[in-house]
């Protein structure tokens, strides 16, 4: 059987066509398209849905024609979305997570509400590029004020173009902020207390279930987070195991059953985030190769040069990695923190993969202390997993085992998934 596997991350889509055969799965790239979000005249970062969508939509097309397809599924990162108007068209081009408008929005509102007493209804976080920040800017700014809208998370919204029905799959919908503690439903009570609209949310469906077709062909919900499917493509998560999915981001943790609210996980930032099954990722979202990825655009540099010189660079010191948040000056950020004016560019990227893996063994003792028990282990995925250097620094600050796996694992998760369907 053959799938189609698309992962939306935010910096690259990808579209794999994946096989199954004898219980092995086997990926082959169709297409990559870079993109990034850009300033609009107002000077908000968006992202260009429409020409990203339409080069990937297009694609879809021409393998359906080559191949039999069996279904398609779609994981994307979390909490941005668009707003499709009553005309079944997208208002304006979706907001980026990074935009400041977030803070503006996270200020305000937690002048009605504590973060802590949010933390303990919702489970997440509270983080300015959580959704309801930018909800709650759309309510303050009139964004579409007495229009009938709904909002379609970033793989939601795909599926969405694909076969014109409007479904929020559960784990993209937990990092809202606004699904109850539970995982199955929206939390109409918080979401009446902001003074949000509720008719906005759409219905939840979880994964294995449909949307519906595409030139025939079923679209199907997998983890739409991309971290769910990466986690998904994870095994021997055990109680005394950690996983961690890189990519943008170094999203470290682990698999529980049921949210951990409590004032210890509250105090080390864990987020209680749903993943197949209605399984719960404790993690911690830490800023991650997005800062490297910026570095290496910025000075025009590719990752064959870093690794043939990341040997002989120097740690220049310790960044606060969760502050470099930049998407036009990431290099003079950092240069900023550490109080320098100048340096070696690769002594620059090593000192990012170093205090990248120092900021991953914080949060290894911060789980420890918040779920009470040892982590023995990390698995990895993602990106990451082939920058040599970040891998042995981190085995060597940890002192814990790390077993590498996927560099595509989302893409992966999602389609076993779709083979289970």
């Amino acid at each position: 059987m053959k799938y189609l596997a698309i992962d939306l991350g935010s910096s690259s889509a990808r579209i794999m066509l994946a096989e199954k055969e004898n219980q092995n799965i086997t990926l082959t790239e169709i297409a990559r398209f870079p993109h990034c979000a850009a300033l609009d005249n107002a000077g908000h970062y968006r992202w260009d849905i429409d020409h990203l969508f339409g080069n990937i939509v297009e694609q879809i097309k021409k393998t359906i024609e080559i191949d039999k397809i069996a279904s398609i599924g779609i994981c994307s990162w979390g909490v941005d979305y668009g707003v499709i108007g009553d005309d079944g068209k997208l208002i304006d081009m979706p907001y980026c997570y990074r935009d400041a408008r977030g803070e503006n929005a996270f200020c305000k509102l937690h002048q009605g509400i504590t973060k802590e007493d949010l933390y303990s209804i919702s489970g997440i976080y509270p983080n300015p590029i959580n959704t309801i920040y930018q909800l709650y800017a759309d309510k303050c700014e009139g964004r579409y004020a007495d229009k009938k809208v709904k909002i379609a998370l970033i793989a939601d919204l795909l599926a969405y173009y694909l076969t014109g029905n409007i479904r929020a799959e559960r784990s993209n919908a937990s990092t809202t902020g606004l699904l109850n503690v539970t995982g199955d439903d929206w939390n109409y009570d918080l979401i009446d207390k902001l003074g949000l609209d509720s008719s906005v949310f759409p219905q939840i469906i979880f994964d294995g279930q449909a949307y519906g077709e595409f030139c025939n062909v079923p679209v199907v919900a997998v983890g739409t987070h991309d971290t769910a499917s990466a986690i998904y493509a994870l095994e021997g998560l055990d109680s005394k195991t950690a996983f961690l999915a890189s990519g943008s981001w170094l999203l470290f943790g682990k698999v529980l059953d049921k949210p951990v609210c409590d004032k210890v996980a509250f105090e080390n930032k864990y987020t209680n985030e749903r993943i197949n099954g209605g399984r719960v990722s404790l993690l911690d979202n830490i800023n991650g190769l997005f800062v490297v990825q910026r570095v290496v655009a910025e000075n025009d540099l590719n990752y064959k040069e870093i690794d043939e010189h990341i040997d002989s660079a120097t740690v220049l010191g310790e960044l606060d990695v969760d502050n470099l948040m930049s998407q036009n000056d990431m290099t003079g950020d950092i240069k900023t923190q550490l109080g320098i004016s100048d340096c070696d560019i690769y002594d620059l990227v090593k000192t990012v993969y170093f205090s990248l893996a120092k900021r991953v063994v914080v949060a290894v003792n911060c789980l420890q202390q918040v779920t009470g028990t040892k982590i023995e282990k990390i698995v990895m995925t993602g990106g990451a997993t082939k920058a040599r250097y970040f891998v042995e620094t981190l085995k060597n600050l940890s002192k814990i085992d790390i077993i590498c796996t996927k560099s595509e694992g989302a893409t992966y998760g999602n389609a076993l998934r779709q083979s289970e369907i």
